[in-house]
């Protein structure tokens, strides 16, 4: 298996939103509740690489098995060294060390753009021992929870806050 990390292609944005979905539908790590429409998904991507933050596809074989990128922590102006990342992986190579690469790569881009100086990750409560495990594993650093914060198929979920500053 030999993988590649390279930025996302507008080729690719249908596959992407594929693997989004998914997570949406099949999850608690997603917050959505809806599908999102490809219209929107290629509407994000856009302004994500519009504001040059990096935006990276996962590719084995010239298949897509995994998406990252860094939006925006918040739209207030005092939080403008701050970015979220997001990061999901095809459930068919989950546990392959795909998200590893893909936040490893997000962090050695993001260290090369001086706007970026803290990386924030929410992550949802159910389901997230990977997660957590590859987030603690590149230097971040748990800061809290937010209890009870999302309601998505009947359940309350906590979204635990995982923070690392470059």
């Amino acid at each position: 298996m030999s993988l590649l990390i390279t930025p996302l292609l507008k080729k690719n944005l249908k596959d992407a939103l594929k693997i989004y979905n998914y997570y949406v539908v099949h999850s608690f790590s997603n917050f959505e509740e809806k599908k999102v429409s490809l219209k929107d998904f290629t509407h994000n991507y856009n302004k994500i690489t519009k504001k040059k933050l990096p935006y990276l596809a996962a590719m084995i074989d010239n298949n897509l098995v995994g998406i990252a990128y860094l939006n925006n922590f918040r739209d207030k102006s005092g939080y403008r060294f701050a970015f979220e990342n997001t990061i999901y992986v095809h459930h068919d190579y989950l546990k392959k060390g795909i998200g590893s690469r893909l936040l490893k790569k997000l962090i050695t881009l993001s260290k090369k753009n001086k706007e970026i100086k803290k990386i924030v990750a929410v992550i949802g409560s159910i389901d997230s021992v990977g997660s957590i495990k590859v987030h603690k594993k590149l230097g971040f650093k748990n800061c809290g929870r937010l209890k009870k914060i999302g309601f998505k198929k009947g359940k309350w979920i906590d979204s635990i806050i995982m923070q690392k500053d470059l």
